[in-house]
């Protein structure tokens, strides 16, 4: 069983409720609220992603986990306001990885630019398709 508390001003949320067979899904919006599993936030959760996800674009970029351009593991990563196409979702940025094992890529706010020092590109290489799962499966394989 998976209980997850939200914490919400009751004056500014509004909950939405669908059923569909045996799953229920509830949909709540506010401006002031949190959702925990009952020991981390799920700010707490996405901040530990992109501090982790700092720390290995740039020691990749510094070539500390992987030896030189020669080397057969070798991981480009960048950074970039545009996708590949030339859209980009207001006020983000995204940083990319591509390694022997495919992309891995993040959407982050501009405020958080300046702690990827890896470097910049006009665009970032067209997406391969990759989602959450994909991820995942190539970050375990490196």
């Amino acid at each position: 069983m998976k209980i997850f508390t939200v914490l919400a001003k009751l004056d500014t949320m509004e909950i939405t409720q669908i059923s569909t067979g045996e799953f229920l899904e509830i949909t709540i919006q506010s401006e002031d609220m949190e959702i925990s599993d009952g020991f981390h936030t799920m700010h707490e959760l996405y901040q530990h992603r992109m501090a982790l996800n700092i720390a290995l674009f740039n020691a990749w970029n510094q070539s500390i986990l992987w030896g030189t351009a020669e080397d057969d593991k070798d991981i480009n990563v960048m950074k970039s306001k545009l996708h590949h196409d030339g859209t980009m979702f207001e006020d983000y940025f995204i940083v990319m990885a591509v390694t022997p094992e495919g992309q891995i890529s993040y959407h982050y706010k501009l405020k958080h630019w300046d702690k990827f020092r890896i470097p910049e590109v006009e665009r970032t290489p067209e997406w391969d398709g990759h989602g959450s799962l994909d991820v995942l499966e190539r970050l375990m394989k490196l």
